[in-house]
Order: structure tokens, then C-alpha cells, then sequence
């Protein structure tokens, strides 16, 4: 079947296209508590993917790929708008810190690299990224489970530069995600 214009159009006047920058997302760290003002300032987020596992299996004849053992999930890269006094990155900081602890708490000292254990940095966590419609209304409810925020990026200053704001984005990682939209 040839490509259609009228259909094409027809599908958009009654349906409308999804617009990429209507967006929530709730950030859920290890205490279970969500930070509002965290949540307002992330620029950006991914609805994530998955794969399947596959191998090669070719038992006679022509060589097929099936599939083996549980989905493989990327990571999800969040990018957040800097207050002042950095408040975004010390936060995340903070929660990496449950997981490596990197500097003793009392003395600020470089510490013995401790690994804090799973639930403690995971169990409660959690971030939900919520598509919006044009009206504000929810669409579609995405929820990364038992995440973590496995890398935190540079966050560069230079004089050269025009003045704009700063930005710091982390990538998580995540046991598995799901869709929460209520049917």
C-alpha cells in the first residue's frame, strides 16, 4: 500500500502528535521522600527502552535467534537546571554517597570507599516520568524501579562562554521499569 497523504493527515487531526517537553517527573530518593524543587528542575529525561537477550540457534537448517533469560534495561540519563548555591548536585552527590561512601561524614576526609548495601540506596528509590498531553492531562506513567544514580557528569565553567544556566545530569541505573498508566 502506497503512502497516503489524506490518511496520514487524517491520523493526526483526529489523534494529534505527542510534543516532547510536556513532562513530570517525581524523583523518589532511598528515604522514600520526593524533593519538589528537584523534580521542577529536570530539563530532561528518557523513556527508556529495552532488550532481549538473544543467542544464536541453529539446530538444523537455517540459523535462528531466540531468546534467553531476563531483559536487558539502559540506563536513563536525567539533566537538571542548577540553582545557585548547586543544591541539584549535592543532592545526588549525597545519594551516591549511600551507595560508595567516598568521604567521612565527621571529618570530610577521603574514607575507605565503603559499599553501602542495595536496599539501603535502592529499595524506596524510584522515578516516575509522567507524558503530559497539551491540556496537562497524564497520557502515559513510566516508573524506574530501585534506581540509583550510578554517574554524575562534569558540570563545566569557562569564562569564554556566554552567561546560561548550568546544567548536571546523572545516569541511573534501574532494576527494571514499568507502566503505571491507570487504564
Amino acid at each position: 500500500m502506497a503512502f497516503n497523504v489524506e490518511n496520514f493527515t487524517s491520523v493526526i487531526a483526529s489523534k494529534g502528535l505527542a510534543s516532547s517537553n510536556k513532562f513530570e517527573v517525581s524523583i523518589h530518593f532511598p528515604s522514600g521522600s520526593s524533593e519538589k524543587d528537584m523534580n521542577l528542575m529536570c530539563e530532561s529525561v528518557s523513556i527508556e527502552g529495552k532488550s532481549i537477550n538473544t543467542t544464536a540457534d541453529r539446530q538444523y537448517g537455517i540459523t535462528r535467534e531466540v531468546a534467553y533469560a531476563a531483559p536487558v534495561y539502559n540506563p536513563v540519563t536525567l539533566s537538571f537546571y542548577c540553582t545557585e548555591k548547586l543544591e541539584e548536585k549535592k543532592l545526588l552527590d549525597a545519594w551516591q554517597n549511600l551507595v560508595v561512601k567516598t568521604n567521612n561524614p565527621t571529618t570530610g576526609e577521603v574514607g575507605t570507599f565503603d559499599v553501602g548495601y542495595y536496599d539501603d540506596y535502592t529499595k524506596k528509590s524510584k522515578i516516575i516520568v509522567t507524558k503530559l498531553d497539551t491540556s496537562g492531562n497524564s497520557v502515559f506513567t513510566f516508573e524506574y524501579v530501585e534506581v540509583y544514580p550510578k554517574s554524575i557528569a562534569t558540570i563545566e565553567l569557562s569564562h569564554g562562554v556566554a552567561a546560561g544556566p548550568l546544567k548536571v545530569s546523572a545516569v541511573f541505573q534501574y532494576a527494571y521499569w514499568k507502566d503505571t498508566t491507570p487504564n
